[in-house]
Formats: C-alpha cells, sequence, structure tokens
C-alpha cells in the first residue's frame, strides 16, 4: 500500500512539473496599464449590466473604446492576460491595484454626491417648504369648510 501511494505522489509530482506558462507577449504591459485596463473593464461590465438594453440598442461597442483608449487590440490584451494570470503573485499585485483603484473612484463618487446632496438642500429653502405645508394645510381646511 505505501509503494502504491508512493508511486501515485511521484507521478502526480511529476505530472505537474511540466506546466506551460504563457510566453511573454512582445508589448507586455506594465501592471499599472493592466490594472487601468482591468479596471475599466469592470467599470463598463457594471454599467452594461445595469441597463443592457439601452447599450444594446444604442450598438454601444465597450470592447472598441477600451482598445481605442489603451492603443491595443484583442490579441495583445488577451495575451497580456494570460500572461499575468500565469503568474499569480504578479496578478494578485494587479488585483489589488484594480482594488485600490475602484476604491478611490467609489469614493469620489460619493463625496461628489455629498457635495451635490447638499446644494440641493441650500437651493430651497427650509422655511420656504415650510411655508408651501402651511399654505397647503390653510387650503385643505378652507375646501373642508
Amino acid at each position: 500500500m505505501k509503494k502504491i501511494t508512493a508511486i501515485i505522489l511521484i507521478l502526480f509530482t511529476l505530472s505537474c512539473s511540466n506546466v506551460e506558462t504563457s510566453a511573454k507577449p512582445d508589448n507586455l504591459f506594465d501592471q499599472d496599464k493592466m490594472a487601468a485596463i482591468i479596471t475599466d473593464l469592470y467599470i463598463i461590465e457594471g454599467a452594461i449590466s445595469s441597463n443592457r438594453t439601452a447599450y444594446i440598442e444604442k450598438g454601444v461597442q465597450p470592447s472598441s473604446y477600451l482598445f481605442e483608449k489603451y492603443t491595443m487590440d484583442s490579441i495583445s490584451f488577451q495575451e497580456n492576460l494570460n500572461y499575468y494570470t500565469d503568474r499569480v503573485e504578479d496578478y494578485v499585485l494587479i488585483m489589488q491595484k484594480v482594488q485600490d483603484n475602484l476604491k478611490v473612484l467609489q469614493d469620489s463618487v460619493s463625496s461628489r454626491q455629498e457635495r451635490f446632496n447638499k446644494e440641493q438642500e441650500n437651493l430651497v429653502p427650509k422655511s420656504t417648504v415650510e411655508k408651501g405645508k402651511k399654505k397647503e394645510k390653510v387650503k385643505n381646511i378652507e375646501e373642508e369648510l
């Protein structure tokens, strides 16, 4: 039994040693560029998932936007993605940068939303709103009489 277990363990170890990794692309993106691309990809995918029919009706092609913005094609993107996913340590660093980028964007949107809400509150003075409510009450009382 011990011999069979040892043989299986050796075969398993040897079979995993020849795992092929992706070759380094001719146009290798640095980690920051790859993180920026994936960040934009996540944002686009989120926007599409929230309103898919609008994107379909308008014929928007989000991939072409990314390809133009980063001056790349689908093959170079796929080669770079394969390269980094085969190198787990690098990929983890890239994904941490993506997470940091998304957090910065989320904080920015939250602060803008808070400022917008405060500006909206300041546009309509509370006294005007209260006067309007009092006028409505007076009208309702007059109507009842």
